[in-house]
């Protein structure tokens, strides 16, 4: 039997933007979100806090600026985001994996 093989190095990247503060009494469109974050947080649920977070993070892409009726207005994300400081970026270099990849087996 032949197996063909090629090797493969994973390498997880994560670039850390400098923390902010989300502030409910600042923009109250977010605090339902906020809520489910914390309660997830809370109760110790890795996947529900994780999904929490993934509903604030669109939320704020998509909720313009309260008492903003302009189409053209600011979105909450562009307000507050924490992406656009990349001088102050660290980027974090996790664990490498090296493994194998199967292509092909030959039963010859």
């Amino acid at each position: 039997m032949k197996l063909k093989l090629y090797g493969l190095e994973v390498v997880e990247v994560a670039k850390k933007f400098p923390e902010f503060v989300l502030d409910s009494k600042e923009f109250p469109e977010l605090e339902l979100e906020m809520q489910a974050v914390a309660e997830a947080d809370y109760m110790g649920d890795r996947f529900a806090t994780h999904g929490a977070l993934e509903e604030l993070y669109s939320k704020m892409y998509d909720t313009r600026v309260k008492g903003s009726l302009d189409n053209s207005s600011e979105d909450i994300m562009s307000i507050v985001g924490p992406f656009d400081d990349t001088k102050n970026m660290v980027e974090d270099y996790g664990d490498t994996e090296i493994t194998f990849r199967l292509t092909d087996v030959d039963q010859d």
